[in-house]
């Protein structure tokens, strides 16, 4: 077997792979021994029949399978023998196999780009300091009370206000029809969050209990729920009820009610007090490291495998498709295109290729891996975090193959940890906005 590598770009490559004559139709004489055995042809015992009657009857496929074969036994010993680490799956362009003749086929594939990175080490980066005002704190308990708050019917003969609630049936229609899947009941929105519709929500506006309405909404061309983009469509709606929220009290009862750890409001607010410095530690010092990581990124300019940049676009997509199902909304119902999604996604997925692979070069020029003992403590620290038990927490990960991840997770971390030991920080009460690009 013989191959050659032709440099089509800085990431991408093609191997031109050259199977031996010889080994060629060895393989092709095995193939019609098996193939003679295995089918069945009128007027011969298995295994007698001619080869040119198989071939005439199965040449085609035997030809295809054997192609297949070829290729597959031989293209781990290429990658073997160039030590080339494809990106996804390559493509691969072959010739027909024919006998007495060598087999060659293409394989066109991306790899990682080498680049030379100077100078990463000593980059000068400024950091927040740390500042909780009793505003910030007075601030969070009013979302905690807020978190607390409960839904009830009002008792009031009034209209439906914005921040209401309404619980409504509704049917959407288009040129007097209802269209298929555009229906609800007992449907719950929260108007004026455009969470739905946004036209539906302020349509709502003064209806009371049981009051019935016909919406209008005309639905832009490039709207994402193709069965609404471009189209007048008429939402009758019928009010069910009306809800609002019941906001507690904050005081020494609201805090109580909170768990036994609090005997007063002070003792809420001083934990709250606690939890806000812990987050605004955590935030100072990934924005640090964001900062760091973007001058440092900034530092070098290669090709980017196009493969790296869709997969991390693709994951971009699952995760807003999962969020918005958690908030009970979808991209079609929110007028946002899949297509319009991808082209908003590319230029932060691109950045975060480039990091990752400038992250992954530091780590190679300065040895850092992740131990054993490194993936123990973050187990630990994971634990503490959460409140989840170790043990229950590590059997997890294992059992969704979740424990790659968090190592790279935890290599991510070292190195970033490594750049801003070598940084030159300074702290500041306000990061400015070109910090970045100083």
């Amino acid at each position: 077997m013989e191959t050659s590598i032709e440099e089509i770009s800085q990431v991408k490559r093609r191997l031109n792979v050259e199977i031996e004559a010889e080994e060629v139709t060895k393989k092709l004489d095995q193939a019609y021994k098996q193939a003679s055995k295995r089918v069945k042809i009128k007027g011969f015992r298995p295994g007698k029949a001619p080869r040119k009657i198989l071939e005439q009857y199965f040449g085609k496929e035997i030809m295809d399978d054997l192609k297949n074969d070829l290729i597959k036994e031989s293209f781990s010993n290429v990658i073997e023998e160039t030590k080339l680490l494809p990106l996804g799956g390559p493509s691969i362009e072959d010739e027909a196999i024919r006998p007495g003749k060598s087999f060659k086929y293409t394989i066109i594939m991306e790899v990682k780009p080498d680049f030379e990175l100077k100078n990463y080490m000593g980059i000068s980066v400024e950091k927040e300091i740390l500042n909780i005002s009793e505003d910030y704190v007075d601030k969070s308990l009013e979302e905690i009370k807020e978190a607390h708050a409960k839904l009830i019917s009002i008792n009031e003969d009034r209209g439906i206000k914005q921040g209401d609630y309404a619980v409504i049936d509704y049917v959407g229609l288009w040129k007097d029809k209802p269209l298929k899947g555009i229906k609800g009941k007992d449907f719950m929105i929260h108007v004026g969050s455009k969470r739905f519709y946004p036209e539906l929500e302020l349509g709502t506006v003064g209806l009371k209990k049981d009051d019935e309405k016909d919406i209008l909404i005309n639905f832009d061309e490039d709207f994402g729920d193709r069965r609404l983009a471009g189209k007048s469509i008429t939402f009758r709606i019928h009010v069910q009820d009306i809800k609002e929220r019941d906001l507690p009290e904050l005081n020494d009862d609201f805090a109580t009610g909170l768990g036994k750890e609090f005997r007063s409001l002070p003792d809420l607010r001083k934990r709250v007090r606690k939890d806000i410095t812990l987050r605004e530690e955590r935030r100072i010092d990934r924005e640090l490291k964001g900062r760091l990581l973007k001058k440092t990124t900034a530092m070098v300019d290669f090709e980017l495998p196009e493969v790296m940049v869709e997969s991390e676009i693709e994951r971009s997509i699952a995760n807003i498709k999962q969020n918005s199902l958690r908030t009970g909304t979808t991209l079609e119902s929110a007028g946002i295109s899949e297509e319009k999604l991808r082209k908003d996604l590319r230029t932060g997925a691109e950045q975060k290729v480039k990091e990752d692979l400038v992250l992954g070069k530091i780590a190679e020029m300065e040895d850092i891996r992740v131990e054993e003992s490194d993936i123990r403590e973050g187990f630990q620290e994971l634990a503490a975090q959460t409140g989840n038990d170790l043990a229950m927490l590590r059997q997890y990960y294992e059992k969704n193959n979740l424990v790659d991840a968090f190592r790279n997770q935890l290599l991510v971390e070292k190195i970033l940890n490594h750049l801003v030991q070598g940084a030159k920080v300074t702290e500041v009460e306000e990061v400015s906005e070109n910090s970045v690009k100083d």
